[in-house]
């Protein structure tokens, strides 16, 4: 499949790997070794993905242009928001930080805690030191 880039479009691919999030900058490098001819299975070596993530991404820009490498939306259940009110906050502050508390309730405390302020389950994970499973429950 023959793909050929327009000045702007090579532009907003160049720009698009400088993106931080990893996904986006990885779609924008697979395709213009595409566009200059070079195969599937070479493209996924230089770019460090499996030949049909290369394939994907080819037919996808091919089919519908730049619209095609964005992203669909998240498959699942949106993940509801965790508000706490003060009284809340202070017992789980308060489990969180005392040494007689169970371990198993400190850390669900801090868990708790950790994704009332918002953000991804893996960055609260990581932050914590524990599996995402784990967090996810």
């Amino acid at each position: 499949m023959a793909i050929t880039l327009s000045e702007s479009e090579r532009a907003e691919l160049v720009r698009r790997t400088k993106m931080p999030h990893r996904r986006s900058a990885e779609k924008a490098r697979i395709i213009p070794p595409c566009a200059d001819g070079m195969s599937n299975t070479t493209v996924a070596g230089l770019v460090g993905v499996q030949a049909k993530t290369v394939s994907k991404w080819r037919r996808a820009f091919a089919a519908e242009r730049m619209a095609g490498l964005e992203d669909a939306g998240w498959i699942g259940r949106p993940k509801a928001d965790l508000i706490l009110d003060d009284a809340e906050r202070r017992q789980l502050q308060q489990w969180a930080r005392q040494a007689s508390t169970a371990q198993f309730l400190a850390l669900r405390a801090k868990i708790v805690l950790r994704c009332a302020e918002g953000g991804a389950n893996q960055q609260a994970a990581a932050d914590l030191g524990t599996d995402r499973s784990t967090v996810d429950r």
